[in-house]
């Protein structure tokens, strides 16, 4: 915020020094046109004075632009720059049809130029002030990042190939070339209508919230770099003066917590404002589809087969957590180490049964011989199972199955509660999991 006001307040030192330029061109000018009767020097001096005007307008527009937010302006007053913008492109419209219309009157009527050296001495003397004025407010419209001082800017141009024109017409006609007048004063009118239009275009399309859509596959690109993004959903741009306000929809991991959602739509903020120069960045957050192969169905084939294999003993590196506990018959915990080293093979997992939880926590029962195994899968970013508990099949339903449930399930709470999952910072190492 700032920082925009600051350059607001850059911009309008170049303003101010077109306007004083000005005034002095056309103050010069019209005293000198009246002392000596020249009536091309009088014509360009009250050009001037319409060129002061436009200034004028854009210099009021830049110190209003800058007024801070209030409650009837709750994103500030940045788009009085646009309109500035706008008024000033009117102004330079009104001139382009006048000099237009005098120069078809010049055509119809045969008028030729009257011959002022005077009259040319000074237009090429304005045209060499106004272009250095030109190329002084570019540089400082580019740094202010000011869009009003741009068009002040073309404005100072607009003057300099007109004087220059009146100068190379009024030279040509002492040769005799009169065809020259005519075509210059064509090729002035055609640069300033042009330049009128431009201006135009660019205010009126960010007045009505037009964006450039290479600017939000630039954004969307860059955003697409910061990891646990899956996808932008959507984008909207618009500019306010010279800034840049953004409403994006973003796509995230469904496993990511709140804190670590905002944490990254921070960092989509940050890379935004530091390498676009983007002033406001509203980030809507929703989950991402759940893949094919997470869904219940599937999640079911996936967690017998790595059963199967943590069971048989195979790839326990990959599909066991660092902080797995094995409690046997007997009651006796084993970590991940002291579970692989006892491992052995045994017979084929019968009758499994999967049971959500929640969606991403599922117990898994099967019975493997006279044993019945019941383990905990949950999925942060990849499945890993995080107890295995087993015990001896009875033949009384309440003492096989019941019964021993709700103690899992009450030490499965207990476990659950003093687990800590990693943070975007933290992310899983390689060898906690796999993969589903």
């Amino acid at each position: 915020m700032n920082q925009s006001v600051s350059n607001l307040k850059l911009a309008e030192r170049g303003a101010i020094i077109s306007i004083l330029t000005y005034l002095f061109l056309s103050a010069a000018k019209l005293a000198t046109g009246h002392l000596l009767h020249s009536s091309s020097l009088v014509a360009d001096g009250f050009n001037n004075v319409s060129d002061i005007v436009g200034n004028v307008a854009l210099l009021i527009g830049i110190r209003l632009a800058r007024q801070p937010a209030d409650r009837d302006h709750r994103f500030g007053h940045w788009k009085i720059e646009d309109l500035a913008s706008l008024i000033t492109s009117i102004i330079m419209f009104y001139v382009g049809f006048d000099v237009l219309r005098d120069t078809i009157q010049k055509i119809l009527s045969r008028e030729q130029t009257v011959i002022d050296p005077l009259g040319a001495t000074l237009g090429i003397i304005s045209a060499i002030i106004m272009f250095a004025v030109y190329l002084y407010n570019t540089h400082l419209s580019k740094q202010a990042k000011s869009k009003a001082l741009k068009t002040a800017a073309k404005d100072n141009l607009s003057d300099a190939v007109t004087s220059l024109g009146t100068s190379i017409a009024i030279l040509a006609s002492s040769f005799n070339y009169p065809i020259v007048d005519k075509l210059v004063a064509i090729i002035i009118t055609f640069f300033i209508l042009k330049t009128a239009y431009d201006i135009f275009i660019e205010s009126s399309f960010s007045l009505s919230d037009g964006f450039d859509e290479h600017l939000l596959e630039d954004y969307q690109k860059a955003i697409m770099e910061i990891p646990k993004i899956s996808k932008v959903k959507s984008q909207r741009g618009r500019t306010y003066g010279s800034n840049i306000y953004l409403d994006i929809t973003l796509e995230m991991n469904p496993d990511l917590s709140v804190y670590e959602s905002h944490e990254i739509a921070d960092q989509v903020e940050s890379m935004l404002s530091d390498r676009f120069g983007v002033f406001d960045t509203d980030i809507h957050i929703e989950p991402a589809p759940i893949p094919e192969d997470e869904i219940l169905d599937n999640v079911y084939k996936k967690l017998l087969m790595r059963e199967q294999l943590i069971d048989q003993g195979n790839q326990l590196e990959e599909l066991l957590a660092e902080d797995f506990i094995y409690i046997r018959q007997d009651g006796q915990e084993l970590d991940k180490d002291a579970y692989k080293a006892e491992k052995e093979l045994t017979s084929a997992i019968k009758e499994l049964h999967l049971t959500s939880i929640s969606q991403k926590t599922k117990l898994i029962r099967y019975q493997v011989g006279d044993t019945i195994h019941t383990s905990i899968w949950r999925r942060h970013e990849t499945w890993q199972i995080f107890s295995i508990r087993k015990r001896k099949k009875k033949k009384t339903k309440n003492e096989a199955g019941i019964i021993p449930d709700l103690i899992f399930h009450v030490y499965f709470a207990t476990l659950l509660a003093r687990t800590k999952f990693p943070s975007v910072a933290e992310p899983l190492p390689a060898t906690a999991g796999v993969t589903i």
